[in-house]
This record gives structure tokens, C-alpha cells and sequence, in this order.
């Protein structure tokens, strides 16, 4: 998947990852809360993730290709640990010894991942010149564990959660961790089957660029709770955002059918 309509997508996820962003961080950055943090953060990182597959696909130049790949993996690494903890934050779950420890591991991980070969061991331009292959090092399935483990924790405490939450004292926060769920679940489902069952059981890199555009699946997710059920206290929250992030989708969706 290259070209001039994919860069376009890139640029409009991109924007609107960067502009989420920035609006929260601006609007609340005398006193921001925990959940608006841990928002911020998660999509920083997962316009990190964007930005770098978007140039580790273009570029030709193997030495570049291999930095921006690493670091490709190290921000994929850095986000899902911000998911789970922007879960926890909206749930109003205090910061705990796991926690610290995730986040141990998955400094860890992220900074094996952008400075060794043991996750990301080499990359490949194909000769048709199309798509990049990478040749996945010895502690890739340990990297997968974390992946995957982090987005499992993030959905069974959303959803552990919003059991535990009582109607009449949190029926905001029910629904907006059932749209987190939804968010991470939809979001997660397409980059797992895209950027990591495919590549490395199957050796298909086709749809590798489809990952990181689902991260919008989440922003609709995160924007419909602003809008609908006061997600960070925020009365008005980018209906432009929500707007442009339904026509990506729906542009992103005629894309693949084609």
C-alpha cells in the first residue's frame, strides 16, 4: 500500500492525532486530570507509531529504513502501555506496583527494540521495491507477550470495570469505558491482524499501513465519550474532530474495498 492516496490518509490520521493532542494539552494544561495525561500521551506515541511506518515504507536508503523500523516497533510498544493506563485513569484506579512494573518492561522493551537487533533484526526492500520486509530477532515473541498483554489488560479492565461500576454513582463512566473497550478492541483487533499475524506467520507485508490508520477507530471511540457522555469534563471537544474522523474512516473503508 503506497502512494499519493495513502499519503494523504497518513496525513490526515496524523493531523488529527497531533491536533487531539495539542487541543487537550492547551485546554486543560494548568490542571489537566489523570485520564486527559494518559490521553495525550497515548496519542503522541501512536502518532510516533504513524509517522514512522509512514517513512520506514517510503524510504529506499537501508540504513534509514532500519533506524526508523526499530523505532517503529518501540513507539508500537510505548502506546499500548498508554492505553492501558488511560483505561485505569478513566476508571478512577489508583497507580499501583504492577503498574510501575509495566512500565519498567515496557521501557525495557521499547529501548531493546530501537537500539538492538534482538526484536527488529533487519529489514528488506523487496524487489519489486513495494513494501519492506522485516526479519523478526530472538525476543520478538517476548515483545508480542507485551503487546498483547497490555492490550488484553487494557479491554478486561474496561470491561471488568464498567461491571463493577454502580448505575446511579458512574453511569458516565460505564459508558465511556464501554466505548474505550469498543475503541481499543476495534483498533487493536486490525493492527494485530495487519502488522503482526500476517507479517510473521504468513510473511505478508501488504497491509502493514492499515495499523496504524485504525488508531482513528480509538480517536472516534475517545471523541464520541467526549462528546456524549463529558470524557475528560469537557463540554465541547472537536466536533470537527469526530466529523473528520468519520470521513477518513469512510474513505479508509472505499480504499480497501477497492
Amino acid at each position: 500500500m503506497t502512494g499519493p492516496l495513502v499519503t494523504l490518509l497518513y496525513s490526515l490520521a496524523g493531523a488529527l492525532l497531533l491536533l487531539t493532542a495539542l487541543y487537550l494539552w492547551l485546554r486543560e494544561r494548568r490542571s489537566p486530570s489523570s485520564s486527559m495525561r494518559w490521553f495525550v500521551f497515548t496519542c503522541l506515541s501512536l502518532l510516533a507509531w504513524l509517522v514512522t511506518l509512514y517513512f520506514f515504507q517510503q524510504s529506499t536508503d537501508s540504513q534509514i529504513v532500519l533506524v526508523i523500523g526499530r523505532l517503529n516497533f518501540a513507539a508500537a510498544s510505548i502506546a499500548v502501555y498508554g492505553v492501558y493506563r488511560l483505561v485505569r485513569a478513566v476508571a478512577g484506579l489508583p497507580n499501583t506496583q504492577v503498574d510501575s512494573g509495566l512500565l519498567l518492561a515496557t521501557v525495557l522493551i521499547s529501548g531493546i527494540s530501537a537500539i538492538t537487533p534482538w526484536i527488529d533484526q533487519a529489514e528488506l526492500i523487496t524487489t519489486s521495491g513495494a513494501n519492506h520486509e522485516t526479519i523478526y530477532g530472538p525476543l520478538f515473541p517476548l515483545y508480542l507477550i507485551h503487546l498483547v498483554g497490555l492490550l488484553a489488560a487494557s479491554l478486561w479492565t474496561a470491561f471488568r470495570q464498567r461491571q463493577e461500576i454502580v448505575w446511579s454513582s458512574g453511569s458516565h463512566i460505564r459508558d465511556q469505558l464501554l466505548l474505550l473497550g469498543w475503541g481499543i478492541l476495534s483498533t487493536g483487533m486490525v493492527s494485530l491482524v495487519t502488522n503482526i499475524v500476517l507479517p510473521y506467520n504468513f510473511g505478508n507485508f501488504d497491509y502493514i499501513m492499515l495499523g496504524p490508520l485504525s488508531t482513528v477507530l480509538l480517536l472516534l471511540a475517545v471523541a464520541y465519550a467526549v462528546v456524549r457522555h463529558q470524557l475528560f469534563d469537557i463540554r465541547i471537544f472537536l466536533r470537527k474532530t469526530l466529523v473528520l474522523g468519520i470521513a477518513l474512516s469512510l474513505v479508509l473503508a472505499a480504499y480497501s474495498a477497492m
